[in-house]
């Protein structure tokens, strides 16, 4: 018996069972992966604060300012940061939402800049500024490694108690209408809570206490191409006008990532191939080309594809369930990696609190789909824009 179960030891469940620890909580971690089967390391791993509510930009620009750059002393180890600057792209169709999301973050804090496409290009050379009509920009923002964020969370976490365990969860156990623990290959194992932060799998494990999650699995496809010499690097970019998203890697190569046109949704998230398919590898280098010509003809290295956790709204299921004893962190829908580390903090002090220090979180939890009060902005981006 411990006190809790956090199933899914990537960067989100590693973030919250550090905090539970820190806090003195007994935490143990199931994964038969150890974090790394899933959504984490296939991750873009982008760190910006380029959000459409506050309270998302506030949690990112948490994440940025307290942990991703002092992470050496806030968390130890590495986490791999690196400062790129951040800039959204956007054509006619997002340039009234940009202006009016800049002017939201500046008022929050946040020290977002817009820029004219003639001021993107003198900030950034290597790009073509053809069919942009705004950009934002973020000095401070970048990208991290999401292998090695991973890790150092889960050596965190250790330090302060929590084990981390390889072993895979079939089912929640329930007793009286509550979760008491979980069922694995193993066998069964209590805890006064359980947290689930297992991505695209997440409905499949709430569904065996009869919950069910409005999150559906979808195919993420992310390639890499090879810089050549005379580009080091560039600025991380989300690039709405051309539908893809790209940043630098350390080994001089650019990710480049992108949903398909139509969403390509999974029945089950395990049927994932992995692998790209040969036409998105060629549409990624075309795009890619036509926002940094100097990578037109760019050798394809590898890809990758994961399951991504989707909802009606797009943005997370955060909190306790209609179960009681069950929390949720899920739904990322592709925005989870650079809020985790705040993330992490909030659902640990809502766990022991019964609150969130932002109570603007109460609202992101799973029961606003059955009421209709999805999570909207003020000014959402189109179909192809980030959350």
């Amino acid at each position: 018996m411990v006190d809790g179960i956090v199933v899914g030891a990537g960067v989100v469940g590693s973030s919250i069972a550090l905090h539970l620890a820190e806090s003195g909580v007994d935490v143990v971690v199931l994964d038969p992966t150890g974090g790394f089967g899933g959504q984490t390391p296939r991750s873009g791993a982008i760190v910006r604060d380029h959000h459409a509510t506050a309270v998302e930009a506030d949690l990112a620009w948490e994440s940025l300012t307290q942990y991703y750059e002092p992470w050496a002393t806030r968390i130890g180890g590495a986490c791999g940061f690196t400062r790129t600057g951040f800039a959204y792209l956007a054509d006619d169709r997002d340039a009234e939402a940009v202006r009016a999301n800049v002017a939201m973050l500046q008022a929050h804090g946040m020290p977002d800049e817009l820029l004219t496409p003639d001021e993107l290009g003198e900030l950034e050379p290597a790009v073509s500024t053809e069919a942009i009509s705004v950009a934002s920009y973020e000095e401070r923002s970048g990208y991290a490694d999401p292998t090695a964020t991973t890790i150092s969370l889960q050596q965190a976490a250790r330090r302060s108690g929590a084990r981390f365990e390889r072993s895979r969860v079939s089912a929640l156990l329930e007793e009286s209408a509550r979760v008491v623990g979980v069922r694995t290959e193993d066998g069964a194992r209590r805890a006064d809570f359980v947290v689930l932060a297992t991505g695209a799998w997440t409905p499949r494990l709430a569904a065996t206490t009869g919950l069910r999650l409005p999150i559906r699995a979808a195919r993420i496809q992310v390639m890499l191409y090879e810089r050549p010499y005379d580009l080091p690097t560039h600025l991380t970019m989300t690039d709405v006008a051309n539908d893809i998203y790209l940043r630098p890697t350390a080994d001089r190569c650019t990710l480049v990532g992108r949903h398909a046109p139509d969403r390509e949704w999974l029945a089950d998230p395990d049927t994932d191939s992995g692998e790209p398919d040969a036409v998105f590898v060629a549409e990624g280098r075309a795009r890619i080309g036509r926002r940094i010509p100097a990578m037109a003809e760019a050798p394809y290295r590898l890809g990758r594809t994961c399951a991504l956790d989707i909802t009606p709204d797009g943005r997370p299921i955060l909190g306790p369930s209609e179960v009681p004893g069950l929390h949720l962190a899920a739904g990322w829908s592709g925005s989870g990696f650079g809020k985790a580390p705040a993330i992490g903090a909030e659902l640990a002090r809502w766990i022991l609190t019964g609150a969130p220090s932002r109570p603007e979180l109460t609202a992101f939890t799973g029961q606003r789909f059955a009421t209709g009060a999805l999570i909207k902005g003020d000014h959402e981006y189109g179909a192809t824009g980030p959350h």
